[in-house]
């Protein structure tokens, strides 16, 4: 058990809960992704929870909190309020679950779809990563490029050097993520998996629309999910606006909100917000942890926090101490 759960479960247990969300005031949005199990061609630091424990969740959840809808939630609101939403993002298929648990409960989820993998599926680069460490071989990666201090995998467990991996793309690769995904294909002997093999892991279109029938909000997420940051101020207009469009033209109606890929603080810059406001974007969402609305939010910096495989006592905790268990634990 590691030391979060003890800390939460020793809360829990003493019912000291009970009087800790008496403590704060605001708006806490819980971040989910993947709803299952991982499979060897994903990445298992995506998947939030399975079924049976989402819907343990938002029950435990509904019962002690108002949730609200993100996307129309007032930020600013001054009621002595503790309200939480509860957001998804990417546009897998198995996260269609998810709304079928919060259609159960009567609440509305916000999900964050990735368009580009909707028009084109294919399997998202921290997958292909994910696949492709397995390869690393055991005395290691020379220094290059990507690596300029190579990765030597002795000591480190296989999820860390997924993770080392995962992070020198998201520094590194920008534009270029083909040339990195060929790269690690290369150095590791594997290959990258068949594109044909993806064509049921995302939502399709008429899934989107699905969701706001079943009313759930629906916002965009780029069309790429690149580290916007690490694009140039064109490139990142490109992504926002082309994602946007694509959700309006499909859904046939206004679409304004939307979460940054990765969405820690240093993944958007000055050159996302203007491409955003560009773009007719209202509210955007980062995953930095944290309460909204105390001392006023910034809409282009609404805070979430990430849900990781916890247990529901863990959520219990969250939401009653956010300030002790919302910070980040780990970034998608």
């Amino acid at each position: 058990m590691s030391r979060t759960e003890k800390l939460a479960a020793l809360l829990c247990t003493a019912g000291l809960d009970r009087l800790a969300r008496l403590s704060w005031r605001g708006l806490l949005v819980f971040n989910y992704h993947r709803i299952g199990r991982p499979t060897e061609l994903d990445d298992p630091d995506l998947f939030s929870a399975t079924v049976e424990d989402l819907d343990t969740q938002v029950g435990l959840l509904a019962d002690r909190f108002e949730i609200v809808a993100a996307g129309s939630a007032d930020l600013r609101d001054g009621r002595p309020s503790r309200r939480i939403a509860l957001t998804v993002d990417d546009g897998y298929a198995d996260e269609l679950l998810a709304a079928q648990v919060f259609a159960a409960h009567g609440v509305t989820g916000s999900f964050f779809v990735t368009t580009g993998y909707v028009d084109h599926p294919r399997h998202a680069w921290w997958d292909e990563i994910a696949w492709l460490s397995r390869g690393v071989p055991a005395d290691g990666l020379a220094p290059c490029e990507w690596l300029p201090d190579g990765l030597d995998p002795s000591g480190h467990s296989p999820d860390d050097v997924r993770r080392l991996l995962n992070g020198a793309y998201k520094a590194r690769a920008g534009e270029r993520g083909e040339e990195f995904l060929d790269w690690l294909s290369g150095v590791t002997g594997r290959e990258r998996p068949d594109v044909g093999e993806a064509k049921d892991r995302w939502m399709s279109w008429d899934d989107v629309r699905g969701l706001r029938r079943d009313g759930m909000e629906v916002g965009g997420h780029t069309v790429t999910h690149p580290i916007l940051s690490t694009l140039d101020a064109e490139a990142q207009r490109v992504e926002v606006s082309q994602s946007m469009g694509r959700l309006r033209e499909e859904l046939d109606e206004d679409v304004d909100t939307f979460a940054y890929p990765v969405g820690a603080s240093d993944s958007f810059d000055d050159a996302t917000r203007d491409a955003l406001r560009a773009a007719g974007v209202r509210r955007a969402y980062s995953f930095c942890g944290g309460l909204n609305g105390r001392r006023g939010t910034d809409p282009f910096d609404v805070r979430r926090v990430g849900v990781f495989g916890e247990s529901a006592t863990v959520i219990r905790a969250t939401a009653a101490l956010p300030a002790v268990f919302g910070a980040p634990r780990r970034y998608a």
